[in-house]
């Protein structure tokens, strides 16, 4: 889901059912208009029946927020979005393949990608698209390359003296801000 055409920050939201779509969407909203004290004025959607419902059209209208579709059948006029679909598939591709990791992982790594989006620089407003929103440069001290070995402290247990204070583990992403 893009927030700004402008900002180019992304984030991805994984549905179990199309009909989760509503209450995804209405805790979005109020998500981005507390989290970072904007107005949406307006989204875009392609002409999917997940979006095309009373229910959406009334929230947006209850909220003020325009909704315009796409024309059926032109990919080409969601240019943007469909790119950064395109991106976000082929990092994913590419991670899963690097460390043999099972497809069943792909939404993990597709989170990473989405993740590491906030380290590149955007053009046109040199900055990473963490910037324009959180009015700072994203903490990247902590971060670690997916698929990259890890350890877990074990943390609330009494351990001997000469038991392991952590367990090894495998890092397929990070949570979601």
């Amino acid at each position: 889901m893009i927030v700004d055409d402008y900002t180019r920050y992304t984030w991805v939201f994984f549905l179990y059912d199309k009909s989760d779509v509503y209450e995804l969407f209405k805790s979005f909203v109020k998500r981005v208009q507390n989290e970072f004290q904007i107005t949406i004025k307006k989204i875009r959607s392609d002409n999917g029946s997940e979006f095309k419902n009373i229910r959406i059209e009334e929230l947006c209208d209850d909220l003020g927020i325009g909704h315009q579709f796409s024309p059926t059948y032109t990919p080409q006029s969601s240019g943007v979005v469909e790119r950064k679909n395109r991106t976000l598939n082929d990092m994913a591709r590419s991670m899963l393949s690097e460390y043999n990791i099972s497809h069943l992982f792909w939404s993990e790594a597709i989170n990473t990608a989405c993740y590491c989006n906030r380290l590149y620089s955007h053009g046109k407003l040199g900055k990473t698209p963490y910037e324009p929103l959180n009015g700072r440069k994203p903490h990247i001290a902590y971060f670690s390359v997916f698929g990259c070995k890890c350890y877990i402290l074990k943390k609330g247990t009494r351990l001997s003296k000469f038991e392991k204070k952590c367990d090894e583990g495998f890092l397929l992403g990070y949570i979601p801000p």
